[in-house]
């Protein structure tokens, strides 16, 4: 009997004790979520300058396929060489989207905005073109291996004759650009970043203007286009 009446009063303790857990609970006394994780995200943001014009008007349409990148850099975190073949993932420090997709953007929207084709398509548009741009991320990250952080950006790019059934190389090109990092944290990486991809792009620019002129893509002998 005495058994009894000690589980008895060992249950009703142990309810009361479930009671105020709740109550607790609900009041704020006691925290059950976890921590919310500090990430931040970023975008690739290349922007044109005013004055930047060109004279050659092409008739030709540009496909800009989906850009490719390394492995070693086509997730979203951002990613840092720390020593001799030692790199990093920032986990808390990302970009919004895959920088594959960031950079396909990036350069189509320039390239559209260049005049110097008649069109410029995206990798899923449904239209045919007469030139295709490919390009590759070999490198896109920050060294802070050496006494000055920077920003290392390795790209190539060539361009097609799709108009042809080879598909023969008209254009081809590596770039490379190393830029200092102004201050510190992953703010003033990304904007490094986005300086290297301007000049990289400032450059395609020129060099596709004078294939287009060089090839007489600028020339509408022989071509339609419906509108």
């Amino acid at each position: 009997m005495n058994k009894y009446k000690s589980n008895k009063s060992y249950l009703c303790r142990f309810a009361v004790l479930l009671v105020v857990v709740a109550v607790c609970a609900v009041a704020g006394c006691v925290k059950l979520e976890r921590p919310s994780l500090d990430r931040k995200y970023y975008t690739l943001d290349v922007v044109r300058a005013e004055k930047q014009k060109n004279e050659v008007k092409a008739v030709k349409n540009l496909i800009v396929r989906r850009v490719k990148i390394s492995p070693r850099y086509e997730d979203r975190d951002l990613v840092y060489k720390m020593g001799d073949n030692v790199f990093e993932a920032d986990y808390y420090n990302s970009f919004f989207v895959p920088p594959a997709a960031l950079v396909t953007q990036e350069l189509r929207v320039w390239m559209g905005n260049s005049g110097i084709f008649a069109n410029v398509l995206g990798p899923e548009s449904l239209g045919t073109g007469e030139l295709l741009l490919e390009g590759v991320v070999n490198s896109i990250y920050g060294d802070y291996s050496g006494p000055e952080p920077k920003a290392v950006i390795r790209m190539q790019f060539i361009l097609l004759n799709n108009s042809n059934p080879d598909l023969p190389i008209v254009y081809s090109r590596d770039f490379s650009r190393d830029i200092v990092i102004g201050a510190t944290g992953p703010a003033a990486l990304v904007k490094a970043m986005n300086k290297g991809l301007t000049e990289i792009f400032v450059e395609l620019e020129k060099d596709l203007a004078e294939t287009v002129r060089a090839n007489h893509f600028d020339s509408a002998a022989g071509y339609s286009q419906e509108k």
